[in-house]
């Protein structure tokens, strides 16, 4: 209740102009939350109908992958991109222009054969490129004085959104009659988060945005930023290997079967939603951020040594693992927040560590899935993955120092 309260306090002070400074602060925070429902929703809602998908426009198991690997692709190509169309446009407008982007790649998806899907989902993660770079620097501009609590907020509302799409696409698709429908009407979500938007930021242009001042080049010689960047990268190269793998590997390990690991994978993703709503407000009330890292590492290497070393107690490594994510998901954006003063910089460092980040959390599920095809077990990739979460802690103790990269 009293980090409730002090977000509720901090949200007036939000900058926006037009109405009454509190009624749209809320407004602009209920934008932020609907922003972040769309931006991981669209690549979850795939994975439950995937198999009916595969068989409807007659792809097999590599061209579906694309399906759920393709716009973390797009993530990582585009993340530099968009400081340029930040400077351009002012990120309001970057932000309305990926909803839409959103909102018409989800419908595209849905239409007859592999080339509309395929185009459909580049376009999804180009879109959702924009709101990943630039949701946290507006955040930063319009609630300066409650980072933490709005942080927790967004990075609660993408674990939701993944959650909400991964457990309702597949029952839609019982009641709308099949996949496309049941996908395509996911773009009405993103419409809705457009409109809270424009209602929350009118008129801004982009001359209310400060002229640059970094040169990009600057973020990309700090050797702040690049921790950042690769605890980005570990994080999401831990949770996309897990994400992928989870269900298989509790099926070979543990005997789950097929209905039970997708009960798992729900829980790995809910139980996130609890520390992705604590960690940021942590980070931000802490002189630096080392030991938040490090506890984050340290929830990996139990979930991973645990599904190595006691597969039987996959219940218990599903809830640390759900911890873990949740976490290292929201302190990775809130240490892009806190290494910079200056917003420009901001958008230079959101874009590159990003695009580092991605990259890296790319490759997680395939080095994971090729070990796995060529030693016949999960032993390998297991111990692979607790490489990765000591990655994560060396990162995170570079990453953490409190000090930023402008001043």
């Amino acid at each position: 209740m009293r980090g409730l309260s002090a977000l509720a306090r901090m949200a007036t002070r939000a900058r926006v102009p037009g109405v009454p400074t509190r009624s749209r602060s809320w407004v602009l925070l209920v934008a932020v939350v609907l922003v972040a429902l769309n931006l991981r929703g669209p690549i979850a809602a795939v994975a439950p109908v995937l198999g009916d998908v595969r068989g409807s426009i007659g792809i097999g198991g590599t061209a579906g992958s694309l399906l759920t690997t393709l716009p973390v692709l797009c993530f990582a190509l585009a993340a530099p991109l968009v400081p340029a169309l930040s400077a351009r446009s002012g990120p309001d407008r970057a932000v309305l222009l990926g909803l839409a982007g959103i909102a018409a790649g989800t419908v595209l998806r849905s239409v007859d054969g592999f080339a509309a899907a395929l185009a459909g989902t580049a376009l999804i993660g180009l879109a959702i490129t924009i709101g990943n770079v630039l949701v946290p620097v507006v955040v930063k501009r319009d609630f300066a004085s409650a980072v933490g609590p709005v942080m927790g907020a967004y990075t609660a509302a993408l674990a939701s959104g993944a959650a909400l799409t991964a457990a309702l696409t597949a029952p839609l698709a019982q009641a709308l009659g099949g996949w496309r429908a049941a996908l395509a009407c996911w773009a009405a979500l993103a419409v809705l988060a457009a409109l809270a938007w424009m209602l929350a930021v009118p008129g801004r242009a982009a001359s209310h945005e400060p002229a640059a001042s970094t040169p990009p080049s600057r973020v990309w010689r700090s050797g702040i930023a690049w921790a950042v960047a690769l605890f980005l990268g570990a994080q999401s190269g831990l949770y996309y290997a897990v994400t992928a793998w989870l269900p298989t590997l509790l099926a070979d390990r543990a005997g789950y079967t097929a209905g039970a690991g997708g009960v798992a994978m729900a829980l790995f993703q809910i139980v996130g939603v609890a520390s992705t709503l604590a960690v940021p407000t942590l980070a931000t009330r802490a002189r630096d951020q080392r030991g938040l890292a490090v506890l984050v590492a340290a929830l990996w290497t139990v979930t991973l040594g645990g599904l190595l070393g006691a597969p039987g107690m996959a219940v218990l490594w599903t809830v640390t693992g759900g911890l873990a994510q949740g976490a290292g998901i929201a302190l990775a954006f809130t240490l892009i927040v806190l290494r910079v003063h200056g917003l420009d910089t901001a958008r230079h460092l959101s874009g590159m560590v990003q695009a580092v980040g991605y990259s890296l959390g790319a490759a997680g599920p395939l080095l994971a899935g090729a070990l796995h095809d060529a030693t016949g077990g999960w032993s390998a990739p297991l111990v692979l993955l607790l490489g990765a979460a000591g990655a994560l802690a060396a990162a995170g103790a570079v990453a953490g120092r409190g000090t930023t990269i402008d001043r």
